[in-house]
């Protein structure tokens, strides 16, 4: 048996729209049409952060009381919230990528942490329109 990544990750929203509208429009993902409610849970769409044919990335479920667990503090420090979602990363290709989505979610007043490095990488991080933590992360320039 050889496993070929995630596929995706569910995670909830209380507004599917809202969600689908920030990783497409403020971070230039791609989404699927919203799907239907079914008897087992409410609409649904899946979030694609790169080119990947077999994988799709996050998978949000509308539900009117999802709740997301996330430390108020997490920006200015990392703070692990024992049984939640930590965060997400999301890799770019080099430096001017990170920088450029930087500024661009600058432009979008969207609050981060200062640009941080990893050993191999560079990273920021920053929230989504539901709380969840996310992170910008690419290779370090040599």
């Amino acid at each position: 048996m050889e496993w070929h990544g995630i596929h995706h990750i569910a995670m909830a929203t209380q507004d599917l729209e809202k969600t689908i509208q920030f990783y497409t429009e403020v971070l230039g993902m791609q989404t699927s049409p919203i799907l239907p409610a079914n008897p087992f849970h409410g609409r649904h769409a899946f979030i694609k952060p790169g080119a990947t044919v077999e994988t799709w990335g996050l998978h949000f479920f509308e539900l009117a009381d999802a709740q997301i667990h996330s430390h108020p503090d997490a920006l200015q420090r990392l703070t692990f919230i024992p049984g939640a979602l930590q965060h997400i990363a999301f890799a770019l290709q080099d430096e001017a990528a990170g920088l450029l989505m930087r500024r661009r979610l600058e432009d979008l007043n969207v609050e981060m942490t200062e640009l941080l490095s990893n050993g191999p990488t560079r990273s920021f991080g920053f929230f989504d329109n539901n709380g969840i933590q996310l992170e910008a992360i690419w290779p370090r320039q040599q």
